[in-house]
């Protein structure tokens, strides 16, 4: 885990990002959302696209703020993803807050998370984010962990409605 690094997503990782979002849809993972392995002739031409457009704020959906996408890597492999927003609003406030991450479900229990979660802080420093909101779910206590090994001072947990059902979240600071 040395040699683990983000980067701007690009072409060089894309197989193995593929593999991993084929990884995620076999084990259902729906925690953090990545492509649609199934639909990946309509998006592999436009993801490095929309990543850029996302940085830059261009063609947001309408309740979406800037971001910058990083994806954790190993020796030319993809680990992990990473998003950072630029800034808060009233909804990230309170489910997403400004880093969400994820690492390949056949690297996980590896500390994988908490290196990714470590450097997405250092970035969003660089991004001029002072202090971070991190969310994460009330059952997932291994990323609980993670936001705690990097910093994570707990505030709160609040009940949301994602997509119809109930959801209590973990708000922490950094």
């Amino acid at each position: 885990m040395r040699m683990a690094k983000l980067v701007t997503p690009g072409e060089e990782y894309l197989e193995s990002y593929l593999e991993a979002c084929r990884g995620f849809k076999a084990q259902c993972v729906t925690l953090f959302s990545l492509h649609d392995p199934d639909a990946f002739e309509e998006w592999r031409h436009t993801l490095f696209k929309r990543f850029e457009d996302q940085r830059l704020g261009v063609g947001l959906k309408e309740g979406y703020v800037p971001s910058t996408t990083l994806w954790l890597v190993e020796r030319g492999e993809f680990v992990g993803a990473g998003n950072i927003r630029h800034h808060l609003n009233a909804a990230l406030e309170r489910f997403g807050g400004h880093i969400g991450y994820a690492v390949r479900w056949d690297k996980w229990g590896m500390g994988y998370g908490t290196v990714q979660l470590g450097l997405l802080l250092e970035h969003a420093a660089k991004l001029g984010i002072g202090r971070v909101l991190i969310t994460c779910d009330e059952g997932n206590a291994a990323s609980a962990r993670v936001i705690e090994k990097n910093g994570g001072v707990y505030q709160d947990t609040i009940e949301n409605v994602v997509d119809g059902v109930v959801r209590f979240t973990r708000r922490y600071w950094v």
